[in-house]
């Protein structure tokens, strides 16, 4: 696991909307890349959160191995406001993704072993990855498939005196 090191984002850390990477030089040069996202940046969680506030500290790495192979070692962490599958309420998630992608150059054969080993999850190298759809999809992948509070109960009903339902008064002229 690649720890995290105090950072302070720049302002090209600030906004990951249009940053991309040449994934097999980034991980052949063994470079390093380190920021905050916000979560209201993330899109794609939108229908899982109550609140969007705060940000995901994210952490790059790139790796060519002795094998000659080339990986992206990705570290995200933080605190997200989940909504609760069964009260609907707000649940506070700490997400902690330790993701590792091996790149497969353009045309490559994926290898076989890799539907067996799942220590590292093969991608696509590219020459432009974009930053922000990887980091989503890695915070995606982490999400418990239906969050939930240990002890909560579903929603109740509102007040019970409520207007009556037309469908009743209906009802009262039918007898």
């Amino acid at each position: 696991m690649i720890a995290f090191a105090p950072f302070m984002p720049s302002q090209e850390h600030r906004n990951l909307a249009g940053a991309v990477i040449d994934s097999l030089e980034f991980a052949r040069e063994g470079r390093r890349q380190a920021g905050q996202v916000a979560v209201r940046d993330l899109a794609r969680l939108a229908d899982q959160l109550v609140d969007f506030s705060g940000a995901l500290a994210w952490c790059l790495q790139g790796e060519r191995t002795r094998d000659g192979e080339h990986l992206l070692h990705l570290n995200v962490e933080g605190d997200l406001g989940l909504r609760c599958q069964r009260c609907l309420g707000a649940l506070r998630f700490q997400l902690q993704v330790v993701s590792t992608l091996r790149l497969i150059k353009p045309g490559a054969t994926w290898p076989e072993d890799d539907l067996e080993d799942d220590s590292a999850d093969a991608v696509d190298a590219e020459r432009e990855m974009a930053l922000l759809p990887l980091i989503e999809e890695e915070v995606l992948l982490a999400l418990p498939i239906a969050p939930r509070h240990e002890r909560c109960s579903p929603p109740a009903p509102a007040d019970k005196e409520q207007e009556p339902s037309p469908f009743a008064v209906l009802a009262k002229l039918k007898k």
